[in-house]
């Protein structure tokens, strides 16, 4: 019985930190248009924030090279360059890199994981073959910081309309058949966007846990291989759509909401950090 307790005791520390751990959300509003902007990620070879920016027609992949973390709020404005590859959503690890891709399939676009070493070329990135099959939609990958896991959204079966979140590991020259995360059950709903924030501790987005209205931030930790039932972050969701979680070096975070009427990017600092300024 003793080690059941001590092992649900230590499960409540790890969560209790994250779960009130980052400030008051502020909108970037250097990046923010009339357009939607969400999907942003840190590479931190090349110090650099990509996100995705999307009219209603054009996607298009923006990059603002050499940024300067401390300095996200402000540099007004910063110079963007426009990235001529399709890839959003990506995930950074020391030595490879992960994206989705839209491409056409037999009815319709679907989305597809390619990968490449580093550094970013647009020319290099690969389909993973492991994760893609026609028809079915695999999307929003997150590389731990090792780069030696993989977790991403993906539907199972041609008739799966939402999304389920699944972990792959890499096994030195190909990633591992993917299973769903176990520990705790996924909703009726969609699971999206999960971020690694630190090596056993997961953020991710979903409409299927309940929470303040449309996607919320939840979070889960690992122990054992088993992952606990995901909690709300209370002070990073709002009544509409929040999601696309970045972790930044330096711990703040970055995330993707529609509380001010089309998606933003939204900027917290972690509450640690904020003492120590």
């Amino acid at each position: 019985m003793l080690p059941k307790i001590l092992a649900l005791t230590v499960a409540l520390l790890l969560s209790l930190p994250l779960h009130a751990q980052w400030s008051e959300p502020i909108r970037i509003a250097t990046l923010s248009t009339n357009a939607d902007e969400f999907a942003p990620t840190w590479s931190s070879a090349d110090s650099t924030l990509y996100f995705a920016r999307y009219d209603g027609t054009w996607l298009f992949i923006l990059a603002w090279r050499h940024c300067d973390v401390n300095s996200l709020l402000h540099i007004n404005p910063p110079k963007l360059d426009t990235l001529r590859d399709s890839i959003v959503y990506a995930s950074f690890a020391p030595t490879r890199w992960v994206g989705q891709r839209y491409v056409r399939g037999l009815r319709q676009y679907y989305s597809q994981l390619v990968s490449s070493a580093l550094p970013v070329r647009d020319h290099s990135a690969v389909p993973i073959a492991e994760f893609n099959r026609t028809d079915e939609f695999a999307m929003f990958p997150a590389l731990s910081p090792d780069g030696r896991r993989l977790v991403f959204a993906a539907t199972d079966g041609e008739s799966d309309t939402e999304t389920d979140l699944w972990m792959s590991h890499w096994m030195g020259s190909h990633w591992s058949a993917p299973y769903r995360l176990d520990g705790f059950e996924q909703s009726s709903a969609s699971e999206i966007t999960p971020c690694f924030a630190g090596s056993d501790t997961l953020l991710f987005a979903s409409n299927g846990f309940g929470g303040k209205g449309g996607f919320d931030i939840f979070m889960t930790t690992e122990q054992a291989g088993l992952w606990s039932a995901p909690v709300p972050v209370e002070e990073l969701n709002s009544l509409s759509d929040d999601r696309d979680v970045c972790i930044l070096p330096n711990g703040d975070l970055l995330f993707a909401s529609a509380r001010a009427g089309t998606l933003d990017i939204y900027y917290a600092r972690r509450k640690t950090n904020e003492r120590s300024r």
